[in-house]
């Protein structure tokens, strides 16, 4: 988590994709500060939070190794994880050969019925994207026992036709909580990370590696 300049960013990673989302804050600082959170303080704060707004006060106090969250009714306190988060701005892609524009629901749903075949072919989904007037996403997912599922969705292509294999389970994750109606998805080879943002606002990147597939 960062503080500063008028806003928080969280970034989280696992190896196989990176998260990256900034909001901004109602008081701002005049020294930007950083820290490594456990995620699960984050889920328990979002526990405490519901369905409902209110502000949080966020203290770090570094010689301790501490972070407090003040509620309205509730403080809550979590270690911090020692160490040094890697310089994620590098992780992000900055060009593209092709870049698609889908409507997330429709996407969404495509997945979740390419995902059920995908479970015997380790959640592989491949993705062909083909420019034109308009342009095409064709998914593809196979099982050796139960068959194919093939499926096309009208897309806006940018750029060169592409082809790309991802996790369906990291597909559902991210297109779950992009937060507009359609997501954008920059790509460059079939072995560079995918880059997904929700279009209409530039608050929050999603980067999912590859999967390395036969065509």
């Amino acid at each position: 988590m960062e503080l500063g300049e008028g806003k928080f960013t969280l970034a989280a990673a696992d190896g196989f994709r990176l998260a990256v989302h900034s909001s901004p804050v109602d008081d701002s600082i005049s020294e930007s500060v950083s820290a490594i959170v456990p995620a699960k303080s984050f889920s328990e704060l979002n526990r405490l939070l519901g369905d409902h707004d209110q502000l949080v006060e966020i203290r770090l106090d570094a010689d301790r190794g501490q972070i407090l969250f003040q509620l309205e009714n509730t403080e809550m306190v979590s270690q911090l994880i020692q160490g040094s988060f890697p310089n994620y701005t590098q992780l992000i892609p900055q060009q593209w050969t092709t870049r698609s524009t889908v409507e997330v629901d429709g996407f969404l749903r495509t997945t979740r019925t390419a995902a059920i075949f995908a479970r015997d072919g380790s959640g592989i989904v491949r993705l062909h994207l083909t420019p034109g007037s308009p342009g095409s996403l064709h998914m593809l997912a196979r099982a050796d026992e139960v068959g194919e599922n093939k499926s096309e969705m009208d897309a806006q292509i940018e750029g060169e036709e592409a082809k790309v294999a991802f996790s369906s389970k990291y597909l559902i994750d991210v297109l779950n909580v992009i937060g507009e109606q359609n997501v954008t998805v920059e790509l460059t080879n079939p072995s560079s990370p995918g880059v997904f943002r929700p279009l209409g606002s530039d608050n929050y990147v999603h980067v999912i590696m590859p999967m390395f597939v036969q065509w």
